[in-house]
């Protein structure tokens, strides 16, 4: 009876150690791959969830600065997370600065401080950075308007 035992014992380990051994860890093209066909069926939270094995699990990978971009629209115009929007596109703009995606995540950080977090000092910073670091963006006009807004006195209340 004891070696019946010790038999399944060592079988269950065996095909237990094949599986694990067989599973194969996704490629960045299949997280991407995923996230975007997730992204596009709704399914934002498994997106976010491909997203993110991306950017933990290929940290050097040039499709990081996508993969948070895409991350921060997400939590910005789909689950109105603004906080963690405006977090992710500091990352990106911080990490990537030159990376094309980075003077349209350095102006959507300003904005979401401006009118979503409601933090009209930091959102001055981010505007002025944003006109610093990159004048020639498209975003650059749009940044220019809001912070000379941002800048206006305020009209005493009655």
């Amino acid at each position: 009876m004891k070696a019946l035992y010790l038999l399944f014992f060592m079988l269950s380990f065996l095909i237990a150690a094949i599986l694990v051994g067989c599973s194969k860890e996704p490629t960045e093209e299949e997280l991407l791959k995923s996230a975007i066909r997730n992204h596009s069926e709704d399914e934002f939270d498994k997106a976010l969830d491909d997203f993110t094995m991306l950017v933990t699990k290929y940290p050097k990978s040039d499709k990081v600065p996508e993969a948070l971009y895409a991350m921060a629209v997400i939590y910005s115009n789909k689950k109105k997370e603004y906080s963690k929007a405006e977090s992710v596109y500091t990352k990106l703009a911080m990490n990537y600065p030159d990376d094309a995606t980075a003077a349209s995540a350095a102006y959507q950080r300003a904005r979401i401080l401006a009118q979503h977090l409601k933090k009209p000092d930091s959102a001055i910073v981010a505007y002025e950075y944003c006109l610093k670091r990159y004048p020639g963006a498209i975003s650059a006009s749009a940044a220019r308007t809001e912070l000379n807004e941002l800048k206006k006195p305020s009209k005493p209340s009655k």
